[in-house]
């Protein structure tokens, strides 16, 4: 029996991560969500954040410059853009601001993999502009000139390798073909339908133009100043990215659909955010996103709903998607955008499960042999395990 890579580690079925926005947090909505999500229910989500905010509609909004605590308190793996510069009267932006807030994240030791576009930011990379990724700019005429905006190759240097595309998809699963969904109603009884919004109508003319993503999870993305980088959906629909909303996404019915279907979820929302018919309530978190949170994390200990980082979800599935299988040899190779080499320590505490038999099995890592470890699970199915390092 030939070898057969299973989408996850075994035994779980399906993978969710939170991409959030860290839109409209104070701090004190940040400290209960911190409190319940990382440190009572303990689910290992990644975070974003704003470096620094100058948006004066939101004056107590949580950041990195003005409050330092957030940045050891959990992971933050994702940044939305380099500040709020939304609503900043006077105070525009400008590339030194880049340069300044890579420098504040590497201060504060924050290794972002993921960066998300803000809302009409004039430095974003695709969701309603690029020029954040055009280092020159040309007139009607053709004149070219200096783009002071563009950040892209200062994103890439602090190690930025995946970029949300400005898409979001109600699909239930992603990273599985959707011809056959096991959907669920909403509550007005519709049909979930996929999202028919272009992933590339943000991109530069004569940018390069990969095939449909369809309902791939990631795809790569040639952008304007050459560089190569994987873009991605999020999960969810715009009404539902707040704190009210997020119940609408991973009830328990659409968590049972994930588990169904067998794919990837990286949900799209505004944690900090209140619908305005919960601006009164006492609580920033709802009764009802409570307990779908603590179905997750219940999910999540009972292994069969994987939960993690988005960068983490991102990361196997690209080592995962170039692993090549010959008879009983198994090879990890580099993709050449998230790793232009592969060594064990970018497989440090990663699980790939395989359907076969383990015997004789040889392990290599960019053509190096490797003294992995083989995990028999159950009958015909064993991993590979990389240690912690």
């Amino acid at each position: 029996m030939s070898l057969q890579l299973l989408k996850y580690p075994y035994p779980y079925k399906a993978w969710l991560t939170m991409a959030n926005d860290p839109d409209n947090t104070t701090i004190e909505a940040w400290k209960e969500l911190h409190g319940f999500i990382w440190e009572e229910l303990e689910i290992p989500f990644g975070d974003s954040l704003f470096v620094s905010s100058f948006n004066q509609n939101l004056p107590d909004q949580v950041n990195l410059v003005e409050n330092p605590e957030i940045g050891k308190a959990h992971l933050h793996d994702i940044i939305h853009t380099w500040g709020d510069y939304m609503h900043a009267r006077k105070r525009g932006f400008d590339r030194d601001d880049a340069i300044e807030a890579a420098g504040l994240l590497q201060k504060a030791g924050i290794q972002p993999r993921v960066w998300i576009d803000h809302a009409s930011f004039v430095g974003n990379m695709m969701h309603g502009t690029n020029k954040g990724a055009v280092p020159k700019l040309k007139d009607s005429s053709g004149l070219e000139y200096e783009n002071f905006v563009y950040s892209l190759d200062i994103a890439r240097g602090l190690g930025i390798r995946y970029i949300w595309n400005g898409e979001v998809t109600d699909i239930i699963g992603q990273d599985r073909d959707p011809t056959f969904d096991d959907e669920v109603k909403r509550s007005g009884g519709s049909t979930m339908k996929a999202s028919v919004k272009s992933a590339f109508q943000y991109l530069p003319t004569g940018a390069k133009k990969f095939p449909p993503i369809d309902n791939r999870q990631y795809y790569p993305q040639r952008f304007a100043d050459g560089s190569t980088l994987y873009c991605f959906r999020r999960y969810g629909t715009w009404p539902d990215a707040d704190i009210d909303g997020l119940h609408n996404l991973i009830s328990s019915d659409r968590i049972d659909a994930l588990l169904r279907n067998g794919g990837t979820a990286i949900v799209y929302s505004h944690l900090g955010k209140r619908h305005p018919k919960g601006m009164d309530r006492p609580l920033h978190i709802p009764e009802t996103t409570r307990n779908d949170l603590k179905n997750l994390s219940e999910r999540f200990k009972s292994k069969e709903l994987m939960l993690s980082a988005t960068s983490e979800l991102l990361d196997y599935l690209i080592l995962r998607d170039h692993v090549e299988v010959s008879g009983n040899t198994i090879r990890f190779v580099a993709d050449g955008i998230r790793y232009q080499t592969l060594t064990p320590n970018d497989l440090s505490g990663k699980v790939f499960s395989f359907k076969g038999n383990a015997d004789a099995m040889e392990v290599f890592v960019d053509n190096i042999k490797q003294e992995a470890v083989i995990r028999k699970e159950s009958d015909g199915i064993f991993s590979v395990v990389f240690q912690s390092e």
